[in-house]
């Protein structure tokens, strides 16, 4: 698949040194959420953005922020051991004399080092970085403290599963004890602790002990939120999202200095092309995105979500691009509605089909319950490897490990600007830059429902195989069937008819439309109005459970219960179903049937 001349015209507006240079004056500043330093960068942004064109509107969002500052770990003894750690964001502070614990080897966390090893009353070593499912699966076991050993290299990280800032139906889900993290070498210290202690006679000597000290700086701050606007000459105030964080751990020149550089460098191209716009281009620098378990965009969400449902056309985010080694870029997050459209581009760009990842509860993705597709989180990553970042990258992505996540320095003061390959950059931002110009200039919006529609009947198929046939279905397929034929008969008419202007309106109308059925049924727990944790979402989680059904006794409560819900859940993907198949069938009704060859 080749670039086109026209394409080719684009892209070679790109500038490698624009975007090294802005991605070197953001990171001049440690950029903690709500820092002075963090409004520096977004003054640079603003004033960027500012002399193209842009209208810039800036809002203050009230987000409960947490800072790491100190923490210290000893083992016990004679004498006794200091190991170097840190603490995380979200996480417990201890009394300044900090609390003595006994050790225990919880493995990996998994349920069945746990059935082995309860850690109730203790400090839990755990192998891995301080994930939140982790953190909060062991302070439910009872632990009292946790201690993560990680790689090489120690990663900060926010140990909180609440989407946003808590509400009070959420702020008993934060963590209530303290966690900090070591290195491997001072992993090997606390196990060889624990393996001498179980040689010992004593009861009393038969302990590895600790003191642990943290201080974690919580609390409600002011997050600054910085909105741009290209507004398109011929639009009707539909747009497109194109969102990343300015927050960082330390320098962040990758994370998440390079991905505002390209933010910045598509900002200024499509600025020039303004007269060619249907749509409007409107950015989003997220503060609250690293110390506020993505509070910023969580804030937007649900103070702007009127005009986000009615008028957001897709959510392009944008974190972590351009790194020296990522190579991959076949496994990025992408909704199957763009699938087929995003891997043209990643093609014609980088020669790689995009097989993509469902989107995971990770990254800004806030807009999910409004009904809006998504693309990219992070775009190019790592080769596969059995690293701890690795591994962690996956559980944030919700499988298996299918590339090498984000590099070593990712979340460590080692994330400089010598961690960039501005070719890799440039190429990242290519990809994005054709992505936002097909959105914004395309007559008929380049999403695809079907191939949603068919890869949602196959994971239904699943769940019933699993639930051995003991939950009916068939009103779902018949829902889904009526809605493929439609979209069929649909796209068939799009792509064949000569559209006027408000024909192809009324065309990205049922687009849009389809978004807003069937996007909250596939990928949320809560409703519509709320945010779910960061804890993974299956598809269709109203009937994920019925995958339970065939473990249970079928006369049992549980799988009474069970089906009570279920049932609930049906008719709601049901009426979703027919609602999506209402706007297509409208849409044919209006459209003009083409014309006879």
């Amino acid at each position: 698949m080749k670039v086109t001349a026209e394409e080719r015209t684009l892209t070679e507006q790109l500038s490698t040194d624009r975007l090294m240079e802005s991605t070197r004056n953001i990171t001049r500043y440690v950029r903690l959420s709500g820092s002075p330093e963090e409004r520096k960068a977004l003054r640079y942004i603003a004033e960027q953005l500012r002399g193209w064109g842009f209208e810039i509107e800036k809002h203050t969002a009230e987000c409960w922020t947490s800072w790491p500052v100190s923490a210290s770990l000893e083992i016990l003894g004679e004498p006794p051991q200091r190991i170097p750690c840190i603490t995380h964001a979200m996480a417990a502070s201890t009394p300044p004399e900090g609390i003595v614990l006994d050790l225990v080897d919880v493995g990996r966390g998994e349920d069945a080092a746990l059935g082995r090893q309860s850690p109730r009353g203790q400090a839990a070593v755990c192998g891995g970085l301080a994930m939140p499912a982790t953190v909060s699966q062991l302070e439910r076991a009872g632990a009292l403290a946790q201690i993560y050993v990680c790689g090489e290299q120690i990663h900060e990280m926010i140990s909180s599963i609440v989407w946003g800032s808590p509400s009070p139906d959420t702020a008993w889900l934060l963590p209530k004890t303290p966690v900090v993290s070591v290195n491997r070498e001072g992993g090997a210290k606390l196990y060889e602790a624990m393996r001498r202690s179980k040689g010992l006679r004593s009861p009393a000597e038969r302990r590895a002990r600790v003191r642990i000290r943290t201080r974690v700086d919580s609390r409600w701050r002011p997050l600054p939120q910085l909105i741009a606007h290209l507004r398109a000459p011929r639009g009707d105030g539909d747009f497109l999202l194109f969102s990343g964080h300015v927050d960082s751990w330390h320098y962040g020149a990758m994370d998440n200095g390079s991905a505002n550089a390209t933010q910045l460098e598509v900002a200024r191209i499509m600025a020039n092309r303004r007269k060619l716009l249907r749509r409007d281009l409107r950015l989003a620098f997220w503060s609250g995105h690293s110390h506020s378990r993505y509070a910023g965009s969580a804030w937007y969400a649900d103070n702007f979500w009127q005009d986000l449902h009615d008028h957001c056309i897709l959510h392009l985010n944008v974190d972590s691009v351009g790194a020296k080694g990522a190579s991959l870029l076949s496994e990025a997050i992408v909704m199957d509605e763009v699938r087929d459209f995003a891997s043209a581009i990643v093609e014609k760009v980088a020669g790689q089909r995009l097989s993509g990842v469902r989107p995971s509860r990770a990254g800004d993705q806030s807009f999910w319950g409004h009904g809006i597709p998504s693309l990219f989180m992070t775009l190019s990553e790592q080769p596969a490897d059995d690293s701890e970042t690795a591994r962690a990258y996956a559980l944030l992505m919700g499988g298996a490990p299918r590339s090498g996540g984000l590099g070593w320095w990712w979340h460590t003061p080692e994330d400089t600007l010598d961690k960039l390959d501005p070719t890799f950059l440039a190429r990242d931002a290519e990809v994005y830059l054709l992505v936002t110009q097909r959105i914004l200039e395309d007559p008929i919006l380049p999403l695809d429902y079907r191939p949603m529609v068919a890869r949602a009947r196959d994971m239904l198929e699943r769940y019933e195989e699993e639930a051995k046939g003991r939950f009916d279905l068939d009103p779902v397929y018949e829902g889904m069937g009526n809605l493929s034929r439609g979209l069929n008969a649909f796209y068939r008419r799009i792509r064949s008819a000569r559209l006027t202007p408000a024909g192809a309106g009324r065309a990205n109308a049922c687009i849009k439309a389809l978004g807003r059925e069937l996007i909250p049924i596939n990928y949320c727990r809560a409703e519509r109005f709320d945010h779910d944790t960061t804890l993974p979402v299956p598809p269709f989680p109203g009937l994920e459970p019925m995958r339970r059904l065939g473990t249970l006794d079928p006369d049992s409560d549980e799988a009474r219960q069970l089906h009570v819900a279920l049932a609930r859940a049906r008719n709601k993907i049901c009426y979703h179903l027919r609602r999506a198949q209402s706007h297509v069938e409208a849409a044919l009704a209006y459209l003009p049937k083409p014309r006879a060859k």
